[in-house]
C-alpha cells in the first residue's frame, strides 16, 4: 500500500513539475508576444506623428500661397499655429525614436530643414508685405526646395518604420501562432495526465473500497471470535471455581475426619492439594479480570491518581507490613480513565515489586511522576515524540530481571522463574498491567538489572 502511494505521490509530482515547466514556457511566450505587438503599437506611433509633421509641412505651403495670393491675415494665425505644433511633435517622435540611432541622425536633419523653412517662410512673408509682387521672391522657392527636404527625411524614416512594422508583425504572428500551440499542447498533456492519474485513483480506490470490505468482515469475524472466547473465558473461569471450592472442601473435611490418625505424609499432600487448588483459584480471578478489562465499556472520567494509589496501597497493606516494606510516593496527575482499571494497574505492579523482593532486603518502592515529551517511545511509534505525557515510575530494588526477556514479561502465563521457584507468580500481572494502559491510549516500558531491582514507566496522554 506505501508503494502504490509513493507512485501515486511521484506521478501527482512530475505532472504538476510537467504542468509547471510548460506554464511558465507559455508565460514567457506571451511576454514575448506582448513585447512585440509593444513594438508594433510603439511604430504606429511613430508614423503617425511623422504622417502629422508631413501634413503640417505640406499645409504650410498652401496657407503660404493663399497669404501671398490673398493677403488675408488669416492665413499667417493658421501659419502660426502649424508651426508652433511642430516643435512639440518632433519632441515626441524623439522620445519614440530614442533607440534607434538611424532615426536620431534623420530627425536632426528633418528638425534643421523644418527650421530653415520657418525662416524662409518668415522672409518670404516679410519680402510679400513690403513688395507688390512684381516679381517672384527667392524665399518661395528656397521655401519650396526646403519643403521637398523635409518631406524626404520623413519619407525615408516612414520607410524605416515600415520596414521595423513589418519585421515586428511577421515576429508577432510567429509568436502568437507558437503561443496558441503551447497552449493547445498544455492543455493536451494536462488532460493526458489528469486523465491517467484519475484511472489510477479510481482503480485504487476501487482496490482500498474492496479491501475496506474485506476488512471490515475480518473485522466483524474477528468481534464474533472475540465475543465467544469472552464467554468461554467467562464460563470457565465461573465454571471452573465450583469444582475448585469443592477439592478444598473435601479435603479440609477428610483433614477434619482423621485428624487423629492422620500420619505426616497424608497431611503434607492434602496442604499441597490445597495450595494447587489456591493457585488455581487465584489464577483464574486474573483470567476474569483480564477477560472482564478487554471490554472496555466503561466512559472515562476525570480521575486523581494519588486516590487510586492509596486505594491500592490499602489493599496491599497485610503484606507491605509483612514485607516491612518502605513505599515513598510523589503527588500523581489527574487523568482521564477508568478508576476500577487504574486501580487494579497500581495493585498489580506493587504487589509485583512486594512478592519479588530479595530474600533479607527490606523492599523499597519509589512512585515518581513528571510530564515529559514522547522521546522514550520512538522505538513503540516514532510519532509519539511530539506529544506529551505524563510518566509515572514505579521502581524497586527487588530480585529485577535480565532486560532481554523484556517483551516475554508482558505476554500472559509467561514467567522467568519456574514452577518450583519460591516466587508465586502466575504470569498473568503485567498483561493485565499492558492492557490497562491500552484501554487509557498509554504505554508501559520496562527495565530491569538483575539482583537490583526493576523500573517500570507508565506513559498517560497529557
Amino acid at each position: 500500500m506505501k508503494r502504490k502511494l509513493r507512485i501515486v505521490i511521484i506521478a501527482f509530482s512530475a505532472s504538476f513539475l510537467i504542468m509547471a515547466g510548460l506554464s511558465f514556457y507559455t508565460m514567457r511566450q506571451f511576454e514575448t508576444l506582448i513585447s512585440f505587438s509593444d513594438q508594433i503599437e510603439h511604430t504606429y506611433k511613430v508614423i503617425s506623428k511623422l504622417n502629422a509633421i508631413e501634413g503640417v509641412v505640406k499645409d504650410l505651403d498652401i496657407k503660404e500661397r493663399g497669404y501671398i495670393i490673398t493677403r488675408d491675415t488669416q492665413y499667417l494665425s493658421e501659419i502660426t499655429k502649424s508651426v508652433n505644433s511642430i516643435e512639440p511633435t518632433l519632441a515626441d517622435i524623439k522620445v519614440l525614436v530614442n533607440d534607434n540611432k538611424d532615426q536620431l541622425n534623420l530627425l536632426k536633419l528633418l528638425r534643421y530643414s523644418l527650421q530653415q523653412r520657418k525662416l524662409s517662410l518668415d522672409k518670404n512673408v516679410e519680402f510679400v508685405q513690403k513688395d507688390s509682387l512684381s516679381k517672384m521672391s527667392k524665399y518661395f522657392l528656397e521655401g519650396r526646395r526646403l519643403k521637398l527636404e523635409s518631406v524626404e527625411y520623413i519619407v525615408k524614416m516612414k520607410d524605416t518604420e515600415e520596414t521595423l512594422l513589418n519585421t515586428r508583425n511577421v515576429n508577432k504572428n510567429l509568436y502568437q501562432k507558437v503561443a496558441y500551440n503551447t497552449i493547445r499542447y498544455l492543455l493536451f498533456i494536462f488532460c493526458l495526465i489528469t486523465a491517467g492519474l484519475f484511472l489510477v485513483m479510481i482503480n485504487e480506490l476501487k482496490k482500498r473500497l474492496a479491501y475496506q470490505d474485506e476488512l471490515h468482515n475480518k473485522i466483524i469475524d474477528v468481534k464474533r471470535s472475540h465475543s465467544e472466547l469472552e464467554q468461554i473465558a467467562y464460563a470457565s473461569s465461573h465454571d471452573l471455581q465450583e469444582p475448585l471450592r469443592k477439592i478444598q472442601v473435601f479435603t479440609d473435611r477428610f483433614a477434619w475426619l482423621h485428624r487423629k490418625n492422620m500420619d505426616k505424609d497424608t497431611s503434607e499432600t492434602i496442604s499441597r492439594i490445597n495450595a494447587a487448588a489456591t493457585r488455581m483459584q487465584q489464577l483464574i480471578e486474573d483470567m476474569a479480570n483480564l477477560t472482564t478489562l478487554t471490554k472496555d465499556n466503561e466512559l472515562k472520567e476525570e480521575t486523581d491518581l494519588n486516590r487510586i494509589l492509596n486505594a491500592a496501597l490499602h489493599e496491599l497493606d497485610p503484606k507491605i507490613k509483612q514485607k516491612e516494606a518502605t513505599i515513598y510516593k510523589e503527588v500523581l496527575p489527574e487523568i482521564m480513565g477508568h478508576p476500577h482499571q487504574l486501580q487494579i494497574l497500581f495493585k498489580s505492579l506493587l504487589d509485583n515489586a512486594l512478592k519479588f523482593s530479595r530474600e533479607d532486603v527490606k523492599p523499597l518502592i519509589s512512585i515518581r511522576s513528571d510530564k515529559v515529551s514522547g522521546e522514550e517511545l520512538l522505538e513503540v511509534n516514532d510519532k509519539l515524540a511530539e506529544k506529551s505525557f505524563y510518566r509515572i515510575t514505579v521502581s524497586d530494588n527487588g530480585i529485577g530481571f535480565d532486560n532481554k526477556f523484556i517483551t516475554k514479561i508482558f505476554q500472559i502465563f509467561q514467567r522467568l522463574h519456574n514452577q518450583q521457584s519460591d516466587y508465586d507468580g502466575k504470569g498473568v500481572g503485567l498483561a493485565i498491567c499492558q492492557r490497562v494502559m491500552a484501554n487509557h491510549e498509554g504505554y508501559i516500558l520496562a527495565h530491569g538489572h538483575t539482583e537490583v531491582g526493576a523500573t517500570f514507566k507508565l506513559f498517560f496522554p497529557a
